[in-house]
């Protein structure tokens, strides 16, 4: 019996061991190709710092940190980086927490949770629900979100008084009416969860999502942020990184600004892609992973996660982060049970879609293709608002170097230097029109191009200036020639 025994160990063993070896090399060969995908993308883009990890069948089969902090520390596995709007899914993880446990409705109005915030806010605005800011449809705007954000509040209770703000702010659309996304609703379900834990945002992160999924090193405020080893990252600077002085802002942790490494978020998408009752029940974590609104034909968004579809007709639950100072990408396909985590440590508005395109060559790479090398250079924008500034500054010097030899007529000139005075006060309103960003958000997500900006209108205001002050020295001459004739 033992030797029958035997044989059919060994019979197995034939058949699995060969089959194991080849899904080892297979892992092993997907590591390598991911490593210098990753190291390429960083020299190219000029990230100081990256880690990224790959969960697949609810095991870390990639793991890796690259680069340095801002302050010059190696970036490890327990480095954290600040996450962007990653910080939404945690969020609206808490709030389903407190719909499971029947203390929260999804249907139910802020105003019900938040009397403070109705108590100043109008009757629209105060029946807005928790479904709605969930889905971002509101009616709040991406312009009002981002004139409320990165506000570098020091103060603890920062997000009841920010959300109390908001409780003035105008409406853009009905709500219901239409998806906007904006960080307003992220602020304000941060200050119901408040209200109804009866804990701060970061507590109650700490001791209900953290702390249960082993997340070590994240933090939802400053303080605990660098106990765990936080460093700040880098602004971009046309293409190259900059150390970034932007202050950590303690009433965005809701929206944007909660921090955690790369071992946290590998841990988070385990949670994420396995079928346990850790956290949320069966029927709870379906929802949280189950699309809210759908805003486009091949996308829709859901409880702070975009949804669409693979290449394969799959689901995919994505999302993307920034913050002035760093770049998140997160993906999962819950039927194939594989997503991935890439963490950096800088950010500029105009190379977002670098890493985006990062996420989808590692998306590639899973499926067993072999991804394009990356390749970057200086944004058109940038091209165009450089060579706009030297023109006009050059004009200025030629001015200033002629204008004294030539004879001015008034009437042509104050209509001209009318017109350069209206444009160069106009020309900041008119960039944060177009762009739909209040300009503390250019100057923090596009430092470059807000100074470039800046210096394009008052190049047009010398310019008005000197041409009056020519006017008044030739004009001066005139008199004073005519004077001399009689």
């Amino acid at each position: 019996m033992r030797k029958k025994w035997t044989y059919v160990v060994l019979t197995v063993l034939a058949f699995v061991l060969p089959t194991w070896g080849n899904v080892v090399e297979a892992e092993e060969l997907m590591a390598d190709k991911v490593d210098l995908y990753m190291k390429a993308a960083m020299e190219e883009y000029q990230i100081p710092g990256l880690s990224a990890a790959i969960v697949q069948d609810g095991d870390i089969v990639f793991t890796n940190s690259y680069g340095v902090t801002a302050e010059g520390s190696t970036v490890s596995s327990k480095t954290p980086f600040l996450l962007g709007s990653l910080s939404k899914s945690m969020t609206a993880l808490g709030i389903v927490q407190l719909v499971e446990s029947g203390q929260v409705e999804l249907d139910e109005s802020v105003g019900t949770y938040l009397p403070w915030f109705a108590a100043e806010a109008s009757s629209e605005v105060s029946s807005i629900t928790i479904r709605q800011l969930l889905a971002q449809t509101s009616g709040y705007s991406t312009y009002t979100g981002l004139a409320y954000s990165d506000v570098g509040a020091k103060d603890a209770s920062a997000l009841k008084e920010i959300v109390s703000n908001l409780s003035n702010a105008k409406l853009s659309r009905p709500p219901g009416e239409q998806h906007q996304y904006s960080n307003a609703n992220y602020m304000i379900l941060g200050a119901v969860l408040e209200e109804v834990s009866g804990q701060s945002y970061a507590d109650y992160m700490e001791q209900h999502v953290f702390g249960p999924l082993g997340m070590s090193t994240a933090a939802a405020d400053e303080e605990r942020a660098v106990q765990t080893g936080f460093e700040h990252g880098y602004q971009s600077w046309f293409g190259y990184p900059r150390v970034s002085s932007v202050p950590y802002d303690n009433s965005g942790a809701s929206y944007g600004y909660i921090s955690a490494s790369i071992d946290d978020m590998a841990r988070y998408l385990q949670f994420l892609l396995q079928d346990n009752d850790m956290l949320l029940s069966r029927e709870y974590k379906e929802l949280l992973l189950s699309p809210l609104v759908q805003h486009r034909p091949d996308r829709a968004y859901g409880f702070g996660w975009r949804i669409s579809e693979t290449e394969q007709g799959e689901r995919l639950v994505w999302h993307s982060g920034s913050t002035p100072e760093a770049r998140a990408e997160i993906f999962f396909v819950p039927e194939q049970g594989v997503g991935a985590v890439i963490l950096t440590n800088k950010d500029h508005i105009l190379e977002e879609a670098r890493l985006i395109q990062v996420s989808k060559d590692l998306r590639g790479i899973l499926d067993g293709q072999d991804p394009k090398p990356p390749s970057a250079g200086i944004h058109p924008v940038i091209w165009g608002l450089a060579v706009t500034l030297i023109i006009l500054l050059a004009i200025v010097i030629w001015m200033l170097l002629r204008m004294q030899k030539r004879s001015l007529k008034l009437y042509l000139t104050l209509p001209l230097s009318l017109v350069l005075f209206a444009i160069s006060a106009g020309i900041i309103p008119l960039f944060t029109r177009l762009t739909s960003s209040p300009w503390n958000s250019i100057r923090l997500f596009a430092p470059d191009i807000a100074y470039m900006t800046l210096g394009i209108a008052a190049s047009l205001a010398l310019m008005a200036l000197v041409l009056m002050y020519g006017t008044l020295v030739s004009r001066r001459k005139h008199l004073e020639s005519i004077t001399r004739r009689a």
